[in-house]
């Protein structure tokens, strides 16, 4: 049984190391590729003029080089161009042939489309040293997520050989990229990204990389540095995410494949017991899936922002610090308490357009946690009534402390308010659970922001009247889906939305980037939003969701 057992065991093995070399590109036409110096012109319509310079070295087999960019759902690549060491232009190619000899492909250059993507080629020429100069466009390299523009891209992905070094610049014409307007993250390489003194940012190794690294870059710009650019179909939040997300790593694919299906059997019984809830009575109780709640257009708790927070608690769907206070702004903009708008701010050495709350004659009644929200951005204002995001940003971590005491409050008083309505009570343990009623208003929350999620596919009539729309927002705004019914309003009634708008200062067109600054200023009080890719270290790791890669080198 045990020689059995081993038998096993020396299978499985000999079969992970034949899946890590089926994923290791296993040519090298070249002894070295010293450098890639790679630089980006950034566009105001997203497009992206890249310019790269490849050093290789010992160049002994192979009739060309390629770059594979792969991934470009909604992008295009065109305008290829390919110089070497002397100086020489290579001719463009309409059509690429990758079953030409060496000497045929001499001195020219194309752009191969596949199922996969573009590849861009051009001929090895000579054989032995050569720095190559390639240039080419990316349209649709930077998006509009709504939130923020911007990129995630891989500019080095896995080579014939593996770069010395690496160096990645982005810049825009007559544009500074600063801390006011932009960040950057690496990932895949050892290295560090750095915002430079003379507007770019700049990402770079600070060792030569190994066979399985490669340059991921994401960036975050405000959406007023590219106008026009291609919309996204998700926040930069959630791209940031992926990002974020570290599933590149082949040794960890094959420690999931062994692992699967004993994970798979442990999620089972935690989501089933996940779904259960234990009422006040003792009762135990499931909560059903979104697709067995119906959705409803009611709102929940008389619009208590206070009391939804708890319930959402207590569901175990909770809801950010950001958003919490990003539902307050709108309810304020609507009233009339504050106006958040940009502006030219004359309080630094030069005049720059910048988001702030501007307070009006006005404010919510005290006490009231409302209330405690409002004047601890009031009594941070200046002479003018005043609170630029900048200052915010610069006393992030006393708002911060000030923020999430005040967090602890509004969830008090949720707590509170539940009670009060008997929709909660404390158990034998003097823990808060939901009783049988207030659990059935707990499923209610959700259909309503069920309802909300698809408000343009609704048909109850309910939609249309416009009465409940201020209210809507609040809650959209609480629930992270703002812009998402902003336009499902605007499809619904455009007529309607157009005056709606205009409650809170707005025109139709920028109504949606009121949602835009709403969630800047709330997320500039955030310590870590305020440092994080201004520059640092890169990570080892990066998820997926990244434009470009597939390789490349010599073939």
């Amino acid at each position: 049984m045990k020689i059995k057992q081993k038998k096993l065991l020396i299978f499985f093995a000999l079969l992970a190391v034949l899946f890590i070399l089926e994923s290791v590109v296993s040519f090298a036409a070249e002894d070295a590729i010293p450098s890639i110096n790679i630089d980006v012109m950034l566009q105001n319509d997203g497009s992206a003029v890249i310019t790269e310079i490849w050093d290789v070295r010992g160049v002994s087999s192979g009739t060309e080089y390629y770059k594979a960019l792969y991934n470009m759902d909604g992008m295009s690549v065109h305008s290829f161009l390919v110089s070497d060491e002397s100086g020489k232009q290579y001719k463009t190619l309409d059509n690429w042939d990758t079953k030409r000899t060496r000497e045929e492909k001499s001195g020219t250059c194309g752009i191969l489309k596949t199922s996969r993507g573009y590849e861009l080629c051009w001929g090895i020429g000579n054989y032995g040293n050569h720095q190559y100069t390639i240039q080419y466009t990316i349209e649709g390299l930077v998006k509009d997520y709504g939130d923020y523009a911007g990129f995630y891209h891989q500019f080095i992905s896995e080579l014939s050989s593996a770069p010395g070094s690496a160096y990645i610049k982005i810049r825009k014409p007559d544009t500074q990229l600063t801390e006011d307007n932009a960040r950057i993250w690496g990932y895949g390489f050892k290295g560090e990204v750095k915002m430079n003194n003379d507007g770019s940012l700049t990402a770079f190794s600070s060792e030569a990389l190994g066979k399985s690294d490669y340059a991921n870059v994401l960036c975050r710009f405000d959406r007023s540095l590219f106008p026009t650019a291609q919309k996204a179909d998700m926040t930069f939040e959630k791209l940031q995410k992926k990002a974020d997300n570290d599933n590149s790593d082949t040794v960890m694919y094959i420690i999931f494949a062994i692992l699967g299906a004993a994970i798979i059997m442990a999620i089972i019984p935690i989501v089933f017991f996940y779904s259960r809830y234990k009422l006040a009575d003792g009762t135990v109780i499931r909560l059903p899936s979104m697709k067995q709640i119906n959705a409803n257009w009611s709102i929940p708790f008389d619009g208590s922002i206070p009391a939804v927070y708890s319930a959402m608690k207590l569901i175990r769907k909770g809801i950010s610090l950001e958003n919490l206070m990003g539902a307050y702004l709108i309810r304020w903009q609507e009233k009339g308490y504050i106006r958040m708008e940009k502006r030219e701010n004359t309080n630094g050495r030069k005049l720059k357009e910048e988001e702030a709350i501007v307070f009006t004659q006005t404010q919510p009644q005290g006490p009231s946690v409302e209330y405690t929200l409002y004047m601890i951005f009031f009594s941070e204002s200046d002479e003018n009534n005043i609170l630029w995001t900048s200052d915010i940003g610069n006393r992030s971590e006393e708002f911060y402390k000030k923020l999430t005491a005040w967090e602890s409050r509004v969830k008090l008083e949720g707590d509170h308010e539940l009670m009060d309505l008997n929709a909660a009570a404390a158990d034998l343990k003097s823990a808060l659970r939901f009783t049988a009623s207030g659990f059935e208003q707990a499923v209610r929350i959700l259909g309503f922001q069920k309802y909300l999620m698809d408000m343009g596919g609704q048909s109850n009539g309910q939609t249309s009247q416009g009465t409940l729309w201020g209210d809507y927002l609040v809650f959209a705004t609480l629930f992270q889906i703002g812009e998402r019914v902003l336009q499902h309003m605007k499809a619904l009634d455009p007529e309607h939305f157009d005056s709606f708008a205009g409650t809170y200062g707005c025109n139709s067109y920028n109504m949606i980037y009121l949602m835009t600054m709403t969630h800047h200023i709330s997320s500039a009080a955030s310590p870590a939003s305020n440092t994080a890719g201004t520059g640092g270290g890169v990570s080892s790791g990066g998820g997926g969701g990244f434009s470009g890669g597939g390789g490349g080198g010599s073939r």
